[in-house]
């Protein structure tokens, strides 16, 4: 689904924003509403950064008035949205059409601009055509994210990061740094922020090897089950609990079954 936030102090032009958008996500060029939503509808810009960190998942399209009377303006609710590290479109609301060069000063890039002193006609073609466009890039960047299985972590609080799945080897626990993983990849080493058990849950592939490491099916060349070794690569091996080894044994075969 594409979320779809506006950020307007002004009570009544939020409302006939709003109307606009759901107008358009039930009627359209397509047979089919769009599968989108207006989750959130405010005059708060922390209500907006709020709700975005809590749903991190989301695909979010955000119309953001510029000057809303506040210690935080559009420009700047834009500027930490983007260092949320999520996938956002933006487009600027705003009656003062000098305001928008500080959006190029911000490098924010936003989708469009809307100018309210446009006609009533003029701004809902203009809310008609940003909701088709951002509509048509959300679903580009579905087929793409279901090309390509990422991995996301954070490494630090609030700000998502995300590497291709096949390239991850295996997770390890960081003993002295609590809730850490160490990861282990093609390219390189990194750590992130979250338990094994976050990760197992999030993706099918990465399963336990012993009490303190998640291995990667995907990634897996070869394995010695006799001895408990699995290879990523000529460099890369990772040792698998007794316990463990029969299960990773089926979990394997199970996993070239399903590739074929």
């Amino acid at each position: 689904m594409l979320a779809i936030i506006i950020l307007e102090d002004n009570i009544n032009e939020r409302k006939l924003i709003q109307q606009m958008i759901e107008n358009r996500i039930q009627i359209n060029s397509t047979p089919y509403p769009y599968d989108a939503q207006v989750v959130l509808s405010t005059g708060k810009p922390q209500s907006v950064l709020n709700y975005i960190t809590e749903h991190k998942d989301f695909n979010f399209l955000a119309f953001l008035d510029i000057d809303l009377k506040t210690d935080l303006d559009g420009i700047e609710v834009a500027s930490r949205i983007r260092n949320i590290g999520i996938f956002s479109q933006i487009v600027f609301v705003t009656a003062d059409a000098t305001a928008l060069r500080l959006t190029i000063e911000r490098h924010v890039e936003p989708l469009d601009y809307i100018t309210k002193d446009a006609t009533p006609e003029q701004i809902k073609q203009k809310i008609y055509n940003t909701i088709d466009t951002a509509y048509k890039r959300y679903h580009i960047s579905l087929k793409s994210t279901m090309r390509t299985k990422y991995f996301t972590y954070t490494k630090i609080k609030n700000f998502i990061e995300k590497i291709p799945l096949n390239e991850v080897f295996y997770l390890s626990i960081q003993q002295k740094k609590y809730k850490t993983l160490r990861v282990y990849t093609k390219n390189k080493i990194f750590d992130c922020i979250g338990t094994l058990k976050d990760y197992e849950k999030k993706y099918s592939s990465l399963v336990l090897a012993d009490r303190q490491s998640l291995i990667n099916l995907e990634t897996v060349q070869n394995y010695d089950e006799k001895n408990g070794i699995v290879y990523f690569n000529k460099t890369t091996s990772h040792s698998v609990a007794v316990r463990r080894r029969r299960t990773i044994m089926l979990k394997l075969k199970e996993n070239t079954h399903d590739d074929s």
